[in-house]
């Protein structure tokens, strides 16, 4: 089986997740879901894979600058995997986080540290232990990873490419 070469593989990932974001938008403007904050999370990894993407396309680099893209790749998709994988946890105990009620994410940036902001992102909020929409029976964090599990099998069909 002959593998597409790694640029289509990179624009690939671009479309992928861009029709991701868009999704992501439309739930939101378009149904009314107000995105937690690990949804947030989610979403700023796959738009900074789509980026990223995007770029490795129109750079059309060499075997290492590939490499060094698909190692980029692979860091943003498990961060994602992981924020999924969290809110997925957070809604199957019905944990209630600490963080009662959380300002918007231009207050946190102003006045707290970036690794508080980050741990305030990651323990997510009651918002996040609720489900508020469902397809096919599968809430949007499932799909989400269902998603992002996507995006991983393109990044791993462009590392077997890059090592050939």
């Amino acid at each position: 089986m002959v593998l597409a070469s790694s640029r289509s593989l990179f624009l690939l990932g671009f479309v992928l997740s861009t029709v991701m974001l868009g999704t992501a938008y439309y739930l939101e403007w378009q149904v009314g879901l107000i995105p937690c904050s690990l949804s947030q999370v989610q979403r700023l990894c796959v738009a900074c894979f789509g980026i990223s993407s995007l770029v490795a396309f129109v750079h059309g680099v060499s075997r290492r600058g590939t490499r060094l893209y698909l190692a980029g790749h692979t860091l943003l998709l498990c961060m994602g995997l992981a924020a999924a994988l969290r809110h997925l946890w957070v809604q199957a105990n019905g944990e209630q986080p600490k963080v009662v009620c959380q300002p918007g994410l231009d207050y946190l940036f102003a006045s707290l540290p970036w690794h508080d902001v980050l741990k305030t992102l990651l323990l997510g909020t009651p918002e996040c232990a609720r489900v508020n929409w469902t397809l096919l029976d599968l809430s949007v964090p499932e799909l989400s990873l269902l998603a992002l599990a996507g995006l991983t099998l393109v990044t791993v069909l462009g590392w077997l490419q890059a090592l050939r």
